[in-house]
């Protein structure tokens, strides 16, 4: 069945006396991905250097944090929208509990007693489907324990936290659909274009890693930089995801499901380096009707979401 999930918005309390934090941890889609050449100077040096534009959506992981007195960082995992076999199996691996780690350090360097938090994800964003869902969920625990913590560090500093932990990691600390180069780590907020506002995303049975995708040699890494605002206006026709066409022809699942879901919604593009497809669609009703026909005519279809553009930050600390 279709898993659409909606997240009311909710107040935002700015008290340091709050001791919990429940929210989500919205996901990502690019609506575009290019590779402009590898960068050769710098703390990035070796780093491929891209453009692309994050688009943020009303979906994704939600996460629950409890405040301790004591400095124990816990990280536990359930199955939400998506099963949990492939969670990290050592802790340390795990982006949640290293930024939190990350933060403690902090308070401890400013000599604060360190308190400690115990960290509940329920999972729904796909494991390997190029949505973000660790990075965001790495981001979201940040901006938390920030507050929870009473830390006190700047948006410049979180950022730099951020970066340390992974590329797509910035993005999620703004909580706002952006253009990126560099890295990803340069950021400018875009509003979402106006054809944006509705996605499908198809999950397939298949997953691709970043690292693999970034080696394989047919991927084209020499893509004039363009114009952020034109590219944009024209995503859809004048722009792309560099590692689409490789996904296509490593994984018959996705290229199943890209061909059935373009002939139902005219348009198909993979999300960062893979494996989850998406469309913009008109409506939330025009999104589950696509859903439903590629979850009853596509075996290699694993599920399909239909969300909204996120807007506004859906948190909230108590």
């Amino acid at each position: 069945m279709a898993a659409t999930r909606h997240h009311p918005r909710a107040a935002t309390v700015t008290g340091i006396q709050a001791q919990s934090f429940r929210g989500l941890a919205p996901a990502k889609l690019n609506l575009l991905l290019q590779i402009n050449g590898q960068i050769t100077k710098g703390k990035f040096q070796g780093y491929h250097e891209l453009q692309t534009y994050f688009q943020l959506i009303n979906y994704g992981d939600s996460l629950q944090i409890d405040v301790t007195q004591t400095p124990q960082i816990t990280v536990q995992w359930e199955a939400g929208d998506e099963p949990i076999e492939h969670r990290p199996h050592r802790i340390q691996d795990d982006l949640i509990y290293r930024a939190a780690s990350a933060l403690q350090q902090i308070s401890i360097e400013q000599r604060k007693p360190p308190l400690g938090a115990n960290i509940l994800l329920r999972k729904n964003t796909p494991i390997g489907g190029g949505m973000g869902g660790g990075s965001s969920a790495a981001a979201t625990t940040l901006l938390a324990l920030n507050r929870l913590w009473a830390l006190n560090l700047s948006q410049t500093k979180l950022l730099d936290l951020a970066v340390l932990l992974g590329a797509d990691v910035p993005v999620f600390i703004n909580q706002t659909s952006a253009w990126a180069e560099g890295i990803g780590e340069r950021i400018t907020p875009m509003t979402s274009p106006p054809n944006a506002q509705w996605f499908v995303v198809v999950v397939p049975h298949s997953t691709l890693l970043t690292c693999h995708g970034f080696a394989h040699p047919q991927l084209c890494r020499d893509t004039p930089k363009q114009d952020a605002q034109d590219t944009l206006s024209h995503w859809q026709t004048q722009a792309g995801n560099a590692f689409e066409p490789i996904a296509l022809k490593e994984s018959a699942a996705i290229n199943d499901c890209f061909h059935a879901l373009r002939a139902q919604a005219g348009f198909a593009r993979l999300t960062g380096s893979g494996a989850c497809l998406f469309a913009p669609v008109a409506s939330e009703a025009a999104g589950q009707h696509i859903a439903t026909n590629i979850l009853n005519e596509i075996k290699a279809a694993k599920r399909v979401i239909v969300a909204k553009a996120f807007i506004q930050p859906a948190c909230v600390t108590v």
